[in-house]
């Protein structure tokens, strides 16, 4: 019993710190959440001023993640993407291709 109540403590503490949340790889903004864009207009800014076509639409740590397609750098062809967005400004702050 008390081994299982030393394990439910040590869980909590990892769930509290964050240490089990989704893994992020980009710190996008220090602002407070009442600071960033809507998500709908985050979601608008991608498509229009990012040309990016977006599966599945996220907060994630910081930032606004998007996993979807873009054009290859030669515009030639659309590679399948994971990107992170500052939530306060729209920039692109990491694109990473996936395989």
């Amino acid at each position: 019993m008390k081994r299982l109540s030393v394990l439910l403590a040590g869980a909590a503490m990892l769930l509290s710190s964050g240490a089990l949340q989704a893994h992020v790889s980009a710190k996008c903004t220090d602002a407070p959440r009442e600071q960033w864009l809507h998500i709908l207009d985050m979601q608008k800014k991608i498509v229009n001023e990012h040309g990016f076509a977006i599966k599945k639409f996220q907060v994630a740590g910081t930032c606004y993640e998007i996993y979807g397609w873009g054009l290859s750098k030669d515009g030639k062809k659309f590679e399948e993407i994971e990107a992170y967005f500052d939530p306060v400004t729209g920039a692109l702050v990491k694109k990473k291709i996936r395989d």
